[in-house]
């Protein structure tokens, strides 16, 4: 590894510290104060959205409360699983080459997670 990629390494977990810092303060406010930012989607409809939950499902986390996260959102593994995906997905060309990319490759993955969590969102409504 030459230089300009141990100083792409380290300006790329910089920058994926900070999703990472921001989802982790949230979820400790809210394990604090008891209340998050509302689903404006679930306020409107009364139906959840494929992301309702997460916010106690992290919550839930920073407890380690594993069964009290599948509770509220049992999608969250798929959420936390293509996010690292994405993450690593964009960062190795950033790293080794300097460039960037619009969406992780292979496409298909993006496409198969999004529809699984569409479907997610469609079928907790139902059960």
């Amino acid at each position: 590894m030459d230089k300009m990629q141990k100083k792409r390494l380290w300006r790329a977990l910089g920058m994926m510290c900070i999703p990472v810092a921001a989802v982790g303060a949230y979820a400790l406010f809210y394990n604090i104060v008891g209340f998050g930012i509302p689903c404006m989607t679930y306020e409107i409809t009364g139906y959840q959205c494929c992301g309702c939950g997460l916010t106690r499902a992290a919550g839930a986390l920073v407890r380690l409360d594993f069964v009290g996260a599948f509770r509220h959102n049992a999608a969250w593994p798929l959420y936390i699983g293509y996010g690292i995906w994405a993450v690593v997905a964009m960062a190795v060309p950033y790293i080794k080459y300097g460039r960037s990319i619009d969406l992780p490759k292979p496409l298909w993955i993006n496409f198969v997670c999004i529809g699984l969590i569409l479907s997610y969102g469609v079928v907790r409504n139902f059960f």
